[in-house]
């Protein structure tokens, strides 16, 4: 009988990648705390040691549990001198937030306009504008380094129809761990003499890993509403695009949203009510007003963001940061409300892009200005964070996933 349980605990632990690794020459709890400690380009560095070693920092759970601790913020560097007149090179930075380390580094080739980025599911959508770069749409695996070049139909586009800016970004279908990513254009059509602008809405699957470089656009339905197309006004959350209703005559305002199911590619109809209209909240008050409303994916949560600023005075702003808990009974809760009036600037829009463990929450500022700053809601307290500002670096987001493992995932 001893034998038969010695021999399961020696099966368990021929399993658990941690006791692989650590050879009986540090305790395994005491062995993976160092490790959680080291950023994740050293981690990779020390997979040439040994297999075990290896094995150890590519476990998904490992990888989880330091992508935690270390958060990546990924955007865009412009090469200092352009490759060709009216083009630029672009590079993708991963740097750590604190250190200002680029931990990664991925250059994009020459662009005649700038790329945005989108990332989900450990994933990494980099897209240009089809007008000038029709060829440039790619999706990255930031943690193998394979690349999936998204289709161009340019070369098969109607030539009485042209086409102004597009955008895409990417999600993932949790119950089939498909990619797929949305694809939003404006075309211009003349008709009698008189030029309409409309949306094209164009969907394309990528496959389990990603990498399924035979993916071609489908024709998407139209949303029953307009939307919103811009990067603030849209989040992606376990499957299921989010989208604020496009209301285009101010000072009409709304924080309904629209969902369109990533799994069965179908607008969820009727639009799904943000915290005010669902909980009866004034948007309004005698000292406040509602200023702008935006969506962001904060730690695998969809969450609406309220700028609110004092009347006649601009600088005296706030930002309140409301969670959907359960989008069937629409019910959200506010968990954060912060005060602007301290880091306030005249073009400056802020934008959360993660929760970190110790609760405080890393908020980028761009407009006129580029700063990462964190708030502390237990003090109240901001702190600047300059070592990302030396980067220069726009279309800023939260990298969802790890560089260990391309099996894992912040979302």
């Amino acid at each position: 009988m001893d034998s038969a349980l010695q021999e399961n605990v020696d099966q368990s632990e021929h399993n658990d990648p941690l006791a692989v690794g650590n050879d009986g020459v540090l305790p395994t709890d005491v062995l993976r705390d160092v490790l959680l400690h080291l950023p994740a380009d050293e981690l990779c560095r020390l997979r040439l040691v040994c297999r075990s070693w290896r094995s150890l920092t590519s476990d998904p759970i490992f990888a989880k549990a330091h992508s935690s601790r270390h958060p990546l913020i990924v955007g865009l560097h412009m090469q200092p001198r352009p490759i060709r007149r009216g083009s630029r090179g672009f590079d993708v930075h991963f740097v750590d937030p604190f250190s200002g380390d680029i931990v990664k580094q991925v250059t994009t080739g020459r662009a005649w306009d700038v790329h945005k980025l989108s990332t989900n599911h450990g994933r990494l959508c980099i897209s240009a504008d089809e007008r000038y770069d029709p060829e440039k749409n790619r999706v990255l695996n930031p943690a193998t380094g394979a690349i999936t070049m998204l289709p161009d139909t340019s070369k098969h586009e109607n030539e009485s129809t042209s086409y102004g800016s597009s955008t895409c970004f990417l999600g993932c279908v949790p119950s089939t761990g498909e990619y797929k990513v949305i694809r939003i254009r404006r075309r211009h059509e003349r008709r009698n003499l008189v030029e309409e602008v409309e949306l094209d809405y164009h969907i394309a699957t990528l496959g389990g890993d990603g990498n399924n470089s035979d993916a071609g656009w489908r024709v998407m339905p139209c949303p029953p509403v307009d939307v919103t197309v811009g990067s603030l006004g849209r989040a992606v959350v376990k499957g299921v695009a989010y989208f604020l209703l496009d209301i285009p005559h101010w000072p009409a305002k709304s924080d309904d949203i629209l969902e369109f199911d990533l799994d069965t590619e179908e607008w969820r109809y009727p639009a799904l009510r943000g915290p005010f209209t669902s909980h009866n909240i004034s948007a309004e008050d005698e000292d406040r007003v509602w200023e702008s409303f935006h969506l962001a994916n904060l730690n695998g949560c969809l969450v609406g963001i309220y700028n609110y600023h004092r009347r006649c005075r601009y600088t005296d702003c706030s930002m309140d940061l409301w969670f959907l808990v359960d989008a069937y009974k629409e019910l959200w809760t506010k968990r954060y409300s912060l005060q602007l009036a301290s880091i306030a600037h005249p073009c400056g829009v802020y934008f959360p892009l993660v929760i970190l463990d110790d609760g405080r929450v890393l908020i980028w500022v761009h407009g006129g200005v580029q700063k990462l700053k964190a708030y502390d809601p237990r003090t109240s307290a901001w702190t600047n964070i300059p070592s990302l500002v030396d980067n220069l670096l726009f279309s800023v987001c939260i990298y969802h996933g790890s560089l260990l493992c391309s099996d894992t995932t912040m979302d």
